[in-house]
Parts: C-alpha cells; structure tokens; sequence
C-alpha cells in the first residue's frame, strides 16, 4: 500500500514538474521566435493556418519542452517514488497523450509529430534509466 501512494505522489509531482518544465521551455521559445503577429493564440483554427508561418527553429523549441519536460517530470516521479520506474513511466505516457491531444488539436507537420513521439518516448526512457532503479553495490 506505501509504494502505490509512493507511485501515486510521484506521479502527481512528476506531472506538475513536466508541465512546469514544458511552460517555461516553451515560454523561452515563444520569447525567441513570437508567432507571427496578428494570431489570436486560443483560436485552434488561426494556429492551424499559422502553423505553416511558424520558422523550424520554434517547432524545435517545442520539441525541447517536451523532451526536458517528460525527463524532468519522469525523474522527478521516480525519485519521489522512491526510485520506482512505474511513477516516471506513468508521467511519459501522460505527456506523451497530452502532446497527441495538442498535435491532433492542432494540425502538427508530420515530422514533428514523429519527433515528439520520439522526444517523448527518449526523456521517458532517461529518466527511467537514471532514476527508475535502485541500484545494486557490487
């Protein structure tokens, strides 16, 4: 029962840290490269024909949020779950669904759509190798 409410903070944690992370990644992008002016930001349908306006360089710093976020949350979960990789692994897998809800939402070129999944799926996997074990002294 204490390592499901371990999992369960550590999820929790790990879920508020990559959100955190991707806003304030994404922030520095959007501070960087600011969308292209006239486009009112909460109307999906002006972001979708914006989207093609939008320099690789910005689509790149989205990328990075969620590669930093999905490392920093999962690390985050596993560390606070006492190193168990479930909590880090849960984390991946809600970034992961949330980027897909924002990239079906918001029409993605396919390329960035395949390098989030990847992105993604990588932090997930660094954070899980990092944090995700207890290790063993030999």
């Amino acid at each position: 029962m204490r390592a499901i409410l371990g999992v369960a903070l550590g999820v929790v944690i790990g879920v508020i840290a990559s959100m955190l992370i991707i806003l304030g990644v994404e922030g520095v992008g959007h501070t960087i490269f600011p969308p292209p002016p006239g486009v009112n930001l909460t109307d999906p349908a002006q972001l979708a024909t914006a989207m093609g306006k939008i320099p690789v360089q910005a689509k790149i710093a989205v990328l990075l949020a969620w590669f930093l976020g999905t490392l920093g949350g999962a690390s985050a979960a596993n560390l606070v779950a006492g190193r168990r990789a479930w909590a880090g692994r849960i984390v991946a897998l809600i970034v992961l669904a949330l980027a897909i809800f924002n990239m079906t939402t918001i029409r993605h070129p396919a390329w960035m759509a395949v390098s989030a999944v990847l992105a993604i799926l990588l932090g997930g996997f660094l954070a899980d190798r990092a944090f995700g074990r207890r290790r063993v002294a030999r």
